[in-house]
């Protein structure tokens, strides 16, 4: 492993796919690497923003979803 760790590894880290000599690693590096810890916090925060906006969506959005199916069951029964 290098001493930096990869994008790829800290979004396997977050998911705890990795395994118990490359978990203890990546924990090293973030906790020593401020690059690394912060690319990992920025990681998990988008990973929160997708989540929150998965089981949240806004009224707009719900509108908008709504509005393009009555326009597309329309044109389907023309």
């Amino acid at each position: 492993m290098s001493e930096t760790s990869t994008t790829e590894q800290l979004f396997l880290y977050l998911f705890n796919e990795t395994g118990l000599t490359e978990t203890v690693l990546i924990q090293h590096d973030i906790d020593t690497n401020l690059e690394t810890e912060t690319e990992f916090e920025n990681i998990k925060m988008a990973f929160e923003y997708v989540d929150k906006a998965l089981m949240a969506p806004s009224p707009q959005c719900l509108s908008n979803i709504l509005r393009y199916s009555a326009q597309t069951a329309h044109k389907v029964n023309v």
